[in-house]
């Protein structure tokens, strides 16, 4: 049995952060949150 990591705080974040530069409206926001997610979504072991 396989423990599996919790990523959807990580996503939040991200989430809020596309959200905020969309509402803002500002590039680098909407940027990092991208970034951020792919990041958590691409990180080994990320459940999939």
């Amino acid at each position: 049995m396989t423990t599996r990591q919790k990523t959807w705080p990580a996503h939040l974040i991200a989430l809020a952060l596309v959200a905020a530069g969309l509402l803002v409206p500002h590039a680098l926001l909407v940027a990092a949150g991208l970034l951020l997610a792919g990041s958590v979504a691409l990180r080994p072991g990320a459940e999939r």
